[in-house]
């Protein structure tokens, strides 16, 4: 399994209350959605991995993007179907990626923004690739990671309410060599930052 089993049972716990947190959009994410969608020239069918609360969703689909909503944890996945939005519970690392809807067609695009933090660094590269193997050549990706080194255990809620995540962190040029060895060309990976000392390497690529 790609995400710690810890990471997914905090996520399952607190899943509707993650989500009113994570509702306001970034400015960093916004920009990187407008990118994302002009460079899919406005319109096709793409694969969000870590959907979370649906706030990406909502904001690809304003702009006429078709986006199936899936992700590691069953919390998120229940709370996005009693919002009434088709979601499926996947695992990006070993289950398959193909669209349900449009049986042997590729994704457009890959939107996976601040959730391949949480996946080991042994198995990054195998995700890339599966990712780059269920996208239509020149199809787009956005991928966002924390920078930094190594890996790290955030804890946060009660002691009633415990929630453990684990993050692995990434320096530029390791992470545009995994994209590059999993059939990706990298365009740009910029550096955007959040709250303070949050700070993000954010990836706009291509399938090769």
């Amino acid at each position: 399994m790609s995400t710690d089993l810890d990471t997914v049972r905090s996520y399952d716990t607190v899943a509707a209350e993650y989500a009113a947190e994570a509702a306001a959009m970034p400015e960093w994410v916004a920009t990187e959605i407008d990118a994302f969608v002009t460079e899919l020239g406005g319109s096709g069918r793409v694969l969000e991995i870590g959907s979370g609360g649906g706030r990406d969703a909502l904001e690809l689909e304003k702009r006429g993007i078709s986006v199936r909503r899936t992700d590691i944890s069953k919390g998120f996945v229940e709370l996005l179907r009693e919002s009434g939005f088709e979601a499926d519970l996947l695992d990006p690392l070993t289950e398959d990626l193909a669209d349900p809807q449009r049986p042997g067609t590729p994704y457009d695009g890959i939107w996976a923004c601040a959730c391949l933090i949480h996946v080991a660094r042994e198995d990054f590269g195998t995700v890339l690739g599966r990712l780059a193997e269920a996208t239509r050549t020149g199809g787009r990706l956005h991928a966002s990671v924390r920078e930094g080194e190594g890996e790290d255990v955030s804890t946060h809620g009660s002691a009633a309410a415990p929630r453990r995540y684990v993050e692995t962190y990434w320096r530029e040029s390791a992470l545009r060599s995994a994209l590059t060895g999993a059939g990706w060309i990298v365009s740009e990976v910029r550096r955007c930052v959040g709250k303070p000392h949050d700070r993000w390497l954010s990836v706009r690529a291509s399938r090769a």
